[in-house]
């Protein structure tokens, strides 16, 4: 997320500016401390509403930081900021549309906001697509379901996870997360073979996740696929060669 500083001047100035270290330290308890009585005292301050909406999407509450990131524009038009990160949350909510007028908007005030023109000429440009863009896979999309069923996997509590999982699945369609955690359990219930292919199939719906072709990498030790998984990977890597941070853990193999 972006807590950079807008062009024009606006009150708490100062206040914003340490805010924004703290969140650039990860103390974000301390962010909040300064940025909830700004709001308080001036509910206007646009500055404060994008950090508060980057602190809520630290702690994962996507429906949040949307919201605060609305509020900033609303209140600002045309600070990038608030509208790149409302973009990224739009795309994570599956709710770009209703954003792009607000895109609209900034570039009737401001036509020489090029980063901004760009983001709402892609909006246009892909359509129901945009999920599934090189920035969807990267940002991924909030499913209630998948995000309750990382929670039981994280708590070890298999058989709940699963049953999430699946039901995801099945009520919202195949996705990348999905197919990983019941990869994630396939490994861990010994189903070495059945988490092969989950791992690659949740690669093949976001070819970008590294962990994902790690995860994929053990189970083909455990299974005897290496030289597959290492095809693999070779060959959406030169697509993406975001992936090269993870190549010699493949190269080793060899």
């Amino acid at each position: 997320m972006y807590p950079e500083h807008p062009v024009a001047e606006e009150k708490f100035h100062s206040e914003n500016i340490l805010a924004e270290e703290a969140i650039s330290t990860g103390n974000l308890p301390e962010a909040a401390r300064i940025l909830v009585p700004i709001v308080e005292k001036d509910p206007q301050n646009w500055r404060a509403l994008n950090n508060i909406g980057i602190i809520s999407w630290a702690q994962k509450c996507w429906k949040d930081a949307y919201a605060m990131f609305t509020r900033s524009v609303v209140v600002n038009p045309t600070y990038t900021d608030a509208l790149v990160n409302l973009f990224d949350a739009s795309i994570k909510l599956q709710c770009v549309n209703d954003v792009l007028p607000l895109f609209e908007k900034a570039l009737e005030i401001n036509p020489d906001l090029e980063e901004i023109r760009a983001i709402r000429d892609t909006i246009i440009e892909l359509g129901p697509d945009i999920y599934n863009s090189t920035r969807a896979h990267s940002i991924g999309v909030y499913s209630e379901l998948i995000e309750e069923a990382e929670q039981e996997l994280e708590a070890g509590n298999l058989f709940s996870a699963m049953d999430k999982f699946l039901k995801a699945n099945d009520q919202e369609g195949p996705s990348a997360k999905g197919f990983c955690g019941l990869g994630i359990i396939s490994f861990y219930q010994k189903r070495f073979q059945d988490a092969f292919s989950l791992f690659y199939e949740s690669i093949k719906l976001n070819p970008i996740d590294a962990d994902t072709y790690l995860n994929l990498l053990d189970a083909a030790k455990e299974c005897g696929q290496v030289a597959e998984a290492i095809k693999i990977f070779r060959f959406y890597c030169k697509e993406f060669p975001s992936l090269e941070k993870i190549a010699p853990q493949f190269e080793n193999q060899e």
